[in-house]
């Protein structure tokens, strides 16, 4: 049985080939028929949103994008994974490590989503922990110890 387009596009966009994607998902929201009905049929918003962030660098179209996407959804973790995704694209850390962790307290056992945000990683704890993360002296010294790792990491590997 033959996929539909917008199932073409969410299949390009999970093989994160999001060139082609976009594409696809400008062919299958462009016109005046968009699928916009059903959750079911929004479930390819927030992959075109991430398609979005990604190849045009439109970030806030994007998040709206998701955004909707979660509204329809918000049971879907794919959609709190893709808006966690666009946050990273834009350097926004914090809002990415929020929105996965908002996704994982709805669906925590969701396989992309929990990688989505293993990726992000933890953040150390302020070197001087009574000062705002901000404070320049916990900047300075967070930059000092994160050089230090790194060249630890690099004479190991030597």
């Amino acid at each position: 049985m033959p996929r539909s387009p917008l199932e073409e596009a969410i299949e390009a966009a999970r093989e994160e080939d999001f060139l082609r994607a976009l594409n696809l998902f400008l062919d299958v929201y462009g016109g005046d028929n968009a699928p916009l009905k059903t959750p079911k049929d929004a479930s390819g918003l927030s992959y075109f949103g991430l398609s979005l962030a990604l190849v045009r660098k439109q970030i806030k179209p994007a998040i709206d994008l998701c955004r909707r996407a979660i509204e329809l959804e918000f049971y879907n973790g794919d959609h709190y994974a893709n808006l966690s995704r666009v946050y990273t694209s834009a350097g926004n850390r914090k809002k990415a490590v929020e929105t996965a962790d908002q996704g994982l307290r709805l669906v925590p056992d969701h396989e992309y989503l929990t990688s989505v945000r293993a990726a992000l990683g933890v953040r150390a704890a302020p070197a001087v922990p009574f000062f705002d993360r901000s404070n320049p002296i916990n900047v300075t010294l967070g930059q000092a110890r994160h050089a230090k790792k790194i060249a630890d990491e690099q004479k190991k590997k030597r």
